[in-house]
């Protein structure tokens, strides 16, 4: 029983951010990642510098732990606004 349950919720901490980022509506394919043009037509107003500001890899993707440290410190507005 307990490495049923073990299993269950690693699996679920691996599938987290991603269905948290699927659910913040910016990551409209559900791919995992937003891209610039997934985060232009879900924050029209933010423009480039914001998204560039919250991608700290550089990668031209926003990532789960992207998003959620944007919105952490206030680039990004919390997910209920944005």
């Amino acid at each position: 029983m307990f490495k049923k349950l073990t299993a269950a919720s690693l699996a679920l901490t691996f599938a987290m951010p991603a269905a948290v980022l699927a659910a913040t509506a910016l990551d409209a394919d559900g791919d995992g990642a937003v891209s610039m043009e997934e985060f232009s037509a879900a924050m029209p107003d933010a423009g480039e510098v914001v998204f560039t500001e919250a991608d700290t890899d550089g990668d031209g993707m926003l990532s789960a732990d992207e998003v959620a440290a944007a919105r952490e410190i206030g680039v990004l507005p919390p997910a209920s606004e944005g």
